[in-house]
């Protein structure tokens, strides 16, 4: 009698371990769509470009540069802000406010008419409620899974972005090859809403631990490895949003291209991001160190920076795809890895807040650094390649700096035990 009941309650037990991974699982899927939705109004900006250079004649380059850079300044703001407040509320309502702000916002750009103004202050508020998102996500996910699974399912979530990279950057190119440069941010408007709502009725109960003082979360913030990663993030951030915002352009004019061709670019950089993909996995799978693995990946990357002016053709096809390889690993372990491993200081959001505003203060530089290197070399993007080049490399020198600190500081602990 006791050896069955004994039984049967092991497999209500197995029953129920299983329902709850299946319920991690679905969790766990339903913060990765909903950031991967977010790039719709993230990156749709790319597409949209060369577009509406080619339809409003009175827009610059440096126009558009100052778009890009109104967009991250602000998006690099929230991150610092919305980090900090997002450690206190509840995660999951924070990501649906964000992706339905940014639907509103870009609804509003599609009736911009192609006017510097509005499309700089539409662009810069939009930045505003894409930076609710990251840091919430990166918490919601350290809140919902067991520590022992906490790194391994932040490699996971950071290729959200970049599939959503992918999927927005194509569908916005046919989007714009159709139907014109407005279609580009009334598509990502649908999007955005769509899934900004799901969640909102898809949303599991949490239960919020009583916040820190602001004292202590800011000090627990600016701790040395979260600020040097912040520093490293900001030069890799130039590197990833500059190939983000400017190799469409970039393709688009090496190729001679009309706006009827979109679609043509849209499928060549709809496969970087998903070279970031397998790179990421790739990443995740080796035994080494993440920190030693970032340095090594990094070091590829600026190899390759280094070979893609010799190139055209097919082949810089091929070394723009190995390049973005290496990139994404290296940018998940920043803004994902390193912050959830301060999941005890409850500043996971606060910490990734943090080290994203550092990424996006280096993308607000890019979107003018790009023009100016591009024309102070009479159009020719060389100089852009090897500026990345030498990023990369500095990156690397960052993280090894954080790594060799950790290992000091590790070294000692075990002393004095």
């Amino acid at each position: 009698m006791s050896h069955g009941a004994n039984g049967s309650s092991d497999g209500r037990k197995r029953k129920g371990e299983q329902m709850n991974n299946k319920r991690d699982k679905l969790v766990f899927w339903n913060i990765w769509s909903s950031y991967a939705t977010y790039y719709f109004g993230k990156v749709n900006l790319s597409i949209v470009v060369p577009a509406l250079l080619a339809t409003h004649k009175d827009l610059s380059l440096m126009n558009v540069g100052l778009v890009s850079s109104g967009f991250f300044f602000a998006y690099a703001f929230g991150q610092f802000l919305h980090g900090q407040i997002s450690e206190r509320h509840n995660p999951f309502v924070y990501i649906s406010i964000g992706l339905l702000g940014s639907a509103l916002m870009n609804l509003i750009l599609g009736f911009s008419a192609g006017f510097f103004i509005v499309l700089f202050i539409g662009e810069t508020i939009d930045g505003m409620f894409q930076s609710m998102g990251w840091s919430s996500c990166v918490r919601a996910n350290a809140l919902v899974q067991k520590a022992e699974n906490r790194e391994r399912t932040t490699t996971i979530l950071g290729t959200s972005y970049q599939v959503g990279n992918s999927v927005a950057w194509l569908i916005s190119a046919y989007s714009v090859g159709a139907w014109g440069w407005q279609a580009g941010f009334w598509v990502a408007s649908a999007f955005l809403s769509a899934r900004g709502i799901l969640l909102l009725v898809t949303k599991p109960k949490l239960e919020i631990a009583p916040p820190q003082n602001v004292s202590s979360q800011v000090k627990n913030t600016l701790s040395y490895p979260i600020v040097f990663s912040g520093l490293a993030l900001c030069l890799l951030n130039m590197v990833r949003y500059g190939v983000i915002t400017w190799i469409p352009l970039y393709l688009f004019q090496n190729q001679n291209l009309v706006v009827g061709d979109m679609g043509k670019v849209g499928l060549k950089v709809f496969l970087i991001p998903i070279a970031g993909v397998i790179g990421t996995l790739v990443y995740n799978r080796l035994k080494l160190g993440k920190d030693l693995i970032t340095i090594i990946f990094l070091t590829f990357l600026a190899i390759s920076f280094v070979v893609l002016p010799f190139t055209s053709g097919l082949l810089a096809t091929i070394v723009l795809l190995i390049g973005s390889f290496f990139l994404y690993g290296p940018h998940v372990f920043l803004v994902t890895t390193m912050p959830t491993r301060f999941v005890d200081s409850q500043v996971v959001a606060a910490s990734t807040g943090f080290i994203d505003g550092m990424g996006y203060i280096g993308t607000v530089l890019i979107g003018v650094i790009i023009p100016i290197l591009v024309s102070s070399a009479g159009g020719n993007w060389t100089y852009v390649f090897v500026f990345w080049a030498a990023l990369s490399i500095l990156v690397s020198i960052f993280v090894a700096m954080v790594y060799l600190a950790r290992f000091r500081f590790n070294n000692s602990i075990e002393k004095q035990q």
